[in-house]
């Protein structure tokens, strides 16, 4: 759940980073769902982009990440 924060200049020591999510399909038509580790739930692959790194880049990486073919379906990843 979405908390909202409100005081003055909360998060002025923190740094802003630009993150991503990719959709990625296979040749079926099945998305690829990845399961967070801090709370379970399932979502696209995602994750922070790296100081120069492209959007396009930033997912491809992301999607590859722990999602590699030779790992059981079971530890990398679920398609529905």
């Amino acid at each position: 759940m979405t908390q909202i924060l409100c005081g003055e200049r909360i998060g002025k020591q923190g740094k802003i980073r630009l993150g991503c999510s990719a959709a990625i399909f296979d040749e079926r038509g099945r998305i690829l769902l990845t399961r967070r580790a801090d709370n379970n739930q399932w979502c696209l692959p995602s994750g922070g982009m790296e100081p120069g790194e492209s959007a396009a880049e930033a997912c491809e990486r992301e999607g590859v990440r722990g999602n590699r073919p030779e790992r059981p379906r079971e530890a990398s990843g679920r398609h529905i």
